[in-house]
């Protein structure tokens, strides 16, 4: 924080909803070593816009590259567990294995990445040969993708982005027509087939 200029440490301060409670709190007391902010006991209620007023002067470089200066330091943007439970249980397994993965991308974990891709695919092929032999119900599948949430958030969640890991809730809407195109695709191919079958 003291490589920073006192704009660049009001700025965060100014959008702390974006920065770890780590980062906010350095930047408190190097404001306050600078004599900028007073001392407090309790930093949290005195950074508001009233304390600390900023003229915003985004640099040549962030804006070239459209990223923030202090991306080191910023709460990262996720897709959350309830994300995943819905893209497994509406979807399968592997649905919530790609948004998983695209987290593990964001946290630049490429090797837990690639367990969840294997471990993704294969339960869903595992899945889809034990429904053949299970009898056919709802209820059957929504237990195995349930498991497979289970895998995918009690597991690889857990052990790779940690239990309490704080992050800001990324959209779903994108992925989810991407995956409404691709069921409604294999769908068409079904029946697709079996009409060329009969």
């Amino acid at each position: 924080m003291r490589s920073k200029s006192n704009k660049e440490l009001e700025t965060i301060l100014l959008e702390k909803d974006k920065y770890t409670e780590e980062a906010i709190q350095a930047v408190t007391w190097e404001l306050q070593d600078r004599n900028i902010l007073e001392r407090t006991d309790d930093f949290s209620d005195e950074i508001t816009k009233e304390t600390v007023t900023i003229d915003v002067a985004v640099t040549n470089e962030s804006t070239e590259n459209n990223k923030s200066p202090f991306e080191e330091l910023e709460v990262p943007v996720l897709y959350s567990k309830k994300a995943i439970l819905g893209f497994t249980i509406f979807f399968s397994t592997i649905f919530g294995a790609v948004l998983l993965m695209q987290n593990l991308k964001e946290m630049n974990k490429p090797k837990a990445r690639n367990q969840v891709l294997i471990f993704g695919l294969v339960y869903t092929v595992f899945s889809t040969i034990l429904l053949n032999y299970l009898p056919k119900s709802i209820f059957t599948t929504l237990i195995l993708n349930m498991i497979g949430y289970t895998v995918l958030t009690g597991y690889f969640w857990n052990i790779n982005l940690g239990k309490d890991i704080v992050h800001r809730d990324k959209q779903i809407w994108k992925i989810l027509g991407i995956s409404i195109l691709i069921v409604f695709g294999l769908i068409f191919l079904l029946l697709l087939t079996q009409n060329l079958e009969q």
